[in-house]
């Protein structure tokens, strides 16, 4: 598998290249964002010629909108309607055609008019359109569609995305990109939900695809923000991006390209991407980003691991730094007794075994597991009695509290 990396269509994503911008055009007056709509195939033309311009790397055109709370749909005919005379219009253009559909219908006639690329928020629902893709040699763009409970969004939608992949039967792997469809699942606290997705979106690379994610003047920075017109929600959308992109995606869509090839640019000098060698036929990548547990058990799960295994070892991997203040010191002796008799370790003022009771600064560095069990040995320390009791409960209190 070629580890992170994607060619959609001619357009290189992933490790090691530069993160492409791709402009979408709608063909949908329903769409929510209207300045985003093109009324006729000569509006779509002009706004795709401005869009490669400015840098967009591939054009991706809808005719439906795909917004969670409508009601009803347009049918295929409909949406073959708006889409094929632009598709039509701007394959000449020297970028690869995206088609937005999860029809297989839409799809079947946007290939035969030059589209490349297919942009599946179903996740694959129909099994045509992935024999389609196949047949064809098509790329995808993968969308994690299906239910989220919202207990652990990241997860849940890292598994929509695992299913979709298992539903790509004969399509090359690196011709997928994954996208986690940020606005389109509208569970209680949706906007939360959204935001946590952007903020621990590296988390979805052990899936071994790039990701592609849309932020544009979407509903959850309006409610962030208060913004409740579309038209006002550049400048969130700029920020949603910069910081998606310096949380690993490699391929952005959105309407304003211009905008966003700039925010873009400034996030991904800064970012610092997964360290990668390769020695003879080994491969070797070193993740420099915080994965939790969770995303350490699926990691292992994917690799091969079985389940138990992978549970056992989840909370050896996810490693903590915690800064304890005002600890009195002959408990903080026994906090770094205990981190190095489980494999951690603390960190304490050098005078500290000089300072009797004094209370000090520490830093406690350990894998979950080691820091589980240092509250098991606190709790028991303040069991015991005596006048250190209190203060070992504190120690237990804030460390549970933090470590969970």
């Amino acid at each position: 598998m070629l580890f992170l990396r994607a060619d959609l269509s001619g357009v290189k994503i992933g490790l090691g290249e530069p993160v492409k911008v791709m402009g979408a055009i709608n063909l949908s007056p329903e769409s929510f964002y209207k300045g985003s709509v093109a009324k006729d195939p000569d509006e779509a033309l002009r706004r795709a010629e401005r869009m490669v311009e400015e840098g967009a790397s591939i054009i991706d055109v809808g005719g439906m909108s795909t917004a969670p709370y409508l009601e009803t749909l347009v049918s295929p005919e409909e949406e073959k309607r708006r889409v094929i005379p632009v598709l039509r219009k701007i394959k000449d253009l020297g970028v690869p055609i995206s088609i937005d559909t999860q029809r297989y219908e839409v799809a079947s006639a946007a290939a035969e008019a030059g589209v490349t690329i297919i942009n599946d928020v179903s996740g694959l629902s129909d099994p045509r359109l992935a024999e389609l893709i196949a047949s064809m040699d098509l790329s995808l763009i993968l969308g994690a569609r299906g239910g989220v409970k919202g207990e652990d969004p990241i997860r849940e939608i890292r598994g929509l995305l695992r299913e979709a992949l298992r539903r790509a039967i004969g399509i090359k792997e690196d011709k997928i990109a994954l996208d986690p469809l940020i606005g389109f699942f509208r569970e209680k606290n949706w906007y939360i939900r959204d935001s946590e997705v952007i903020r621990r979106l590296r988390s979805l690379l052990i899936l071994g695809r790039p990701i592609c994610i849309g932020v544009s003047r979407k509903s959850f920075i309006g409610k962030i923000t208060g913004e409740e017109d579309p038209e006002k929600r550049l400048f969130g959308s700029l920020s949603a991006t910069a910081i998606a992109v310096y949380n690993g995606a490699s391929l952005i869509r959105t309407h304003d390209v211009k905008e966003t090839v700039q925010a873009v640019r400034v996030a991904e000098f800064i970012r610092k991407e997964v360290d990668q060698v390769r020695v003879g036929d080994v491969e070797a990548y070193q993740f420099s980003f915080d994965l939790r547990a969770e995303d350490m058990e699926d990691f292992f799960i994917e690799i091969g691991s079985h389940p138990q295994g992978a549970k056992r070892m989840s909370d050896k991997a996810e490693m903590r730094i915690i800064y304890m203040r005002g600890v009195r010191n002959p408990v903080a002796l026994v906090v770094k007794q205990e981190m190095l008799a489980s494999g951690g370790e603390a960190a304490l003022p050098s005078s500290s075994i000089v300072f009797g009771e004094e209370r000090v600064d520490l830093v406690i560095i350990g894998n979950l597991k080691q820091l589980r069990r240092l509250i098991e040995k606190m709790d028991l320390n303040s069991k015991i009695g005596g006048s250190l009791s209190k203060d070992f409960g504190e120690v237990r209190d804030a460390l549970s509290n933090l470590v969970g």
